[in-house]
């Protein structure tokens, strides 16, 4: 059989595999056995053991769901390189879709790390917080479809928060609608980069500055090595680690590793700020500069003399760049809450868990406001230049 080439291949073979994961298993299959005989379904003996023998054949013995895990593995890192590849593409849009894709699918690997490790043995969990982490980490077959959906290019509209701009009638309506849906965007973007980096700055924060730092100077560099993840565990939790590791890996892929290494330093920078007393969202506010943006952008559309169909480009592209930007900050939201979760849950078997938990966080935020920095074209904070922001489209549209 020959191997997936395309990134599209690699994201369904990708998604096939995760499916298959999520499967029946041995003990759902019993569980259900169980619950028809409670409800005193009157079957006979012979039924049955015509049941027991169609179940045997249907189900997924425990070893079979490790060997599909470990089989998915090299195809998560294959399907970060590919998408990786989609970061440099010369269309802006493609660039913005390998960005949502990455993030998706780091989604996706936290999940099945999850999954995993709440189908390990009962005995594992060392403390009831753990068990608790454990619970609260347990995800559905509902879950995963939703992170798989994105990943492949196929959520619905209404899931990605996708709308028809209604577009006015005449250029008054125009100019005004403009500079309405120009200030309200830039303001989005800076106040959900806002409350994104001040949820992982708290998390930071509750981990202690010593080991902030720690996870700081491994960003960068080859997660698994610098962990020092060689030590000997039970299959299942080293397959539960890897697809942590994967889930990681796809994060910093999404920056780059040396953009991952400066906005992991600068996190840290800002994490002391905010330690001393800053207001997390005052900070932003300095190098994102919205409200200067938005009153220039404002003056532009009411002295523009482009016609109705450029006002119209300009609409449709800062409406855009809405939709995009909230979908990728929605999927960085719960990448933070799954390995806040994971740090917690599997603290007991993987004791390097809280430090790459620590890693991530700082390179989460860090996208989280980089990407935040490039929607709205921030003159003082250009690392990542993925697309045209509110600025540019503004001023493109409209000829300026």
């Amino acid at each position: 059989m020959t191997p997936p080439s395309t990134n599209q291949e690699i994201a369904r073979a990708y998604a096939d595999g995760a499916r298959a994961l999520f499967g029946p298993t041995t003990r759902s299959i019993a569980e259900g056995a169980a619950l028809r005989q409670a409800q005193g379904a009157a079957l006979r003996p012979s039924t049955i053991a015509q049941e027991a023998q169609g179940a045997a054949r249907e189900v997924v013995p425990e070893p079979t769901m490790l060997d599909r895990a470990a089989a998915l593995a090299p195809i998560s890192a294959d399907l970060t390189r590919s998408a990786s590849a989609g970061l440099a593409a010369a269309d802006p849009t493609e660039r913005a879709q390998a960005s949502t894709q990455l993030l998706a699918k780091a989604v996706a690997d936290l999940q099945i790390s999850a999954y995993l490790l709440q189908s390990a043995p009962e005995a594992a969990p060392a403390t009831r917080a753990v068990e608790r982490g454990v619970d609260a980490a347990r995800v559905s077959t509902a879950d995963i479809e939703e992170s798989l959906a994105i990943l492949l290019g196929e959520a619905p509209a209404a899931q990605r928060g996708v709308r028809a701009v209604a577009l006015p009638a005449d250029l008054p309506a125009a100019r005004e609608q403009l500079a309405a849906l120009v200030t309200a965007t830039l303001s989005l973007i800076e106040s959900h980069a806002a409350k994104t980096g001040q949820t992982a700055m708290s998390g930071l924060l509750a981990l202690g500055l010593g080991q902030v730092a720690q996870a700081a100077g491994i960003v960068g560099l080859d997660i698994a090595q610098a962990l020092g993840v060689g030590e000997k565990v039970t299959r299942i939790y080293t397959l539960v680690r890897e697809f942590a590791l994967s889930a990681y890996d796809a994060v910093v892929a999404v920056c780059g590793p040396m953009i991952a290494q400066t906005a992991a330093q600068q996190v840290l920078a800002w994490l002391n700020d905010v330690a001393a007393g800053q207001r997390f969202a005052n900070l932003l506010a300095q190098f994102y500069e919205t409200k200067g943006t938005g009153e220039q952008l404002g003056k532009l559309a009411a002295e523009s003399q482009a016609d109705l169909g450029h006002f119209a480009v300009a609409l449709q592209g800062v409406d855009g760049l809405r939709t995009s930007f909230g979908e990728q900050l929605v999927l960085v939201d719960r990448l933070l809450q799954g390995f806040r979760l994971f740090g917690g849950a599997a603290a007991s078997a993987i004791p390097q868990a809280t430090v790459l938990m620590a890693a991530a966080y700082l390179v989460l935020a860090g996208y989280a406001i980089l990407a935040g920095a490039d929607y709205v074209d921030a003159a003082r904070l250009k690392l990542l230049n993925r697309v045209p922001g509110v600025r540019q489209v503004v001023e493109t549209s409209l000829g300026s």
